[in-house]
C-alpha cells in the first residue's frame, strides 16, 4: 500500500497527472481526456520477460473494461531499466498482448512497442526500487 501511494504521488508530481476520481485512471494529459494510463502497470524482476501470474487480475480487469467500452483500444509499452534494450522491453510487451489475446480481447484493438528506457519513472535509478518501478509494462487506453 505504501508503495502504491508513493508511486501516485510520484507520478502526480512528477508528470502533472491527475485522476478525474478515485476509481478512474490517470489521465496521461488532462486537456485530452481520450487518452488515459491504466492504473495498474505490470512490474518485473530482472531482465524477465515472462508475465507473473500475481498481476493476472490487473489483466482480467483491463479485459473487463475493455468488454464494457467496446469502442476503447489500448496500446501496450514495455520498458526497461538500467539502459537501452528494445528487445527486452518490446518481448514484454508482446508478450502481454499475446496474453490479452488469450484473454479474448480482439487484436484489433491493441497495439505494442517496447520503449526500452527512454520512459522512465525514477531517474535516475538510485536504488533497487528505482530500477524495479521502470522495469514494467504499462497500458494507455484510448476512448
Amino acid at each position: 500500500m505504501r508503495r502504491q501511494l508513493f508511486f501516485l504521488i510520484f507520478f502526480y508530481c512528477a508528470f502533472g497527472v491527475h485522476s478525474q476520481n478515485a476509481n478512474s485512471p490517470a489521465l496521461l494529459n488532462p486537456a485530452d481526456s481520450s487518452r488515459f494510463l491504466y492504473e495498474y502497470s505490470m512490474q518485473y524482476i530482472g531482465s524477465s520477460t515472462h508475465i507473473d501470474m500475481n498481476y493476472r487480475y490487473v489483466l482480467e480487469y483491463l479485459v473487463e473494461l475493455l468488454e464494457k467500452n467496446p469502442t476503447w483500444t489500448v496500446h501496450i509499452r514495455g520498458h526497461v531499466c538500467c539502459g537501452p534494450s528494445e528487445r527486452i522491453s518490446c518481448k514484454r510487451a508482446k508478450n502481454v498482448y499475446k496474453f490479452l489475446i488469450r484473454l479474448g480481447v480482439n487484436p484489433l484493438r491493441m497495439s505494442y512497442k517496447g520503449y526500452s528506457d527512454t520512459l522512465p519513472l525514477a531517474f535516475p535509478e538510485k536504488t533497487e526500487e528505482d530500477e524495479i518501478m521502470n522495469r514494467r509494462v504499462d497500458f494507455v487506453i484510448h476512448r
